[in-house]
């Protein structure tokens, strides 16, 4: 299995090589070696991320800790997907879907919203303690972009662990001052959490034409948004 010495010694070669322009987002990414879905599947606290997507860095100061949780799907070419997140007081779960592919370890996501079908890969993972996410996407307004995101199994990763993972999104073209760790807000969040009145509030709706079903939950009850 490779080594993640080994994927940083390869990116750091590459970002040496790629200093300057931000470069469009390559081709060919790899994934986790014998990548096994069944052990990525559970709860993941998204703890760091990265993208040379403008409008993200722009709010990047504001984004708090989410939560991902990974399982089986609806079908044997799906996984299921539902994401949680503290934003601007609302506690906001999106559920969905990802679409596997012929490589394992690679996933496809469509948004209606903008009518996109964003490519993510797990690139590097030991399902147990971390994992790193790169997601492309093309759009009319940015044109391709990429993004990396590293995932944790608790709430706090090793400090070496969040700086390896600001070496393999630099190696993708992410400059650094676009590299945001959210890690210390987890306290921040709960807190957060405590307060507020508690309603809920459910919209419905079905990304067009593939037939994923997509909910988006949005709640004032912090038992619910809990990211312990």
């Amino acid at each position: 299995m490779r080594s993640l010495g080994a994927l940083l010694l390869l990116l750091s070669a590459c970002l040496a090589v790629s200093a300057g322009p931000v470069p469009t987002p390559p081709d060919n990414i790899q994934v986790q070696e014998n990548f096994n879905v069944s052990r990525i599947y559970g709860k993941w606290y998204n703890l760091a991320i990265g993208s040379t997507c403008p409008w993200l860095k722009k709010i990047m100061d504001r984004m708090t800790v989410s939560t991902l949780v990974l399982g089986e799907g609806a079908t044997e070419a799906e996984i299921s997907m539902t994401s949680t997140r503290w934003r601007k007081g609302v506690c906001e779960e999106m559920s969905g879907a990802y679409e596997k592919t012929d490589t394992d370890g690679k996933f496809l996501y469509h948004k209606s919203k903008w009518n996109i079908t964003m490519e993510s890969y797990v690139v590097h993972t030991n399902y147990d303690e971390y994992a790193i996410f790169l997601t492309k996407k093309f759009s009319r307004r940015h044109g391709p972009t990429i993004t990396a995101k590293l995932y944790g199994r608790a709430p706090q990763l090793r400090e070496t662990l969040l700086q390896d993972f600001r070496v393999v999104a630099q190696g993708v073209g992410i400059p650094e001052d676009s590299i945001f760790t959210m890690a210390d807000r987890v306290n921040g969040l709960e807190q957060a959490m405590q307060a507020g009145p508690f309603m809920k509030w459910t919209k419905q709706e079905t990304n067009l034409g593939l037939g994923w079903p997509l909910s988006l939950v949005l709640l004032f009850t912090p038992l619910f948004c809990s990211v312990a």
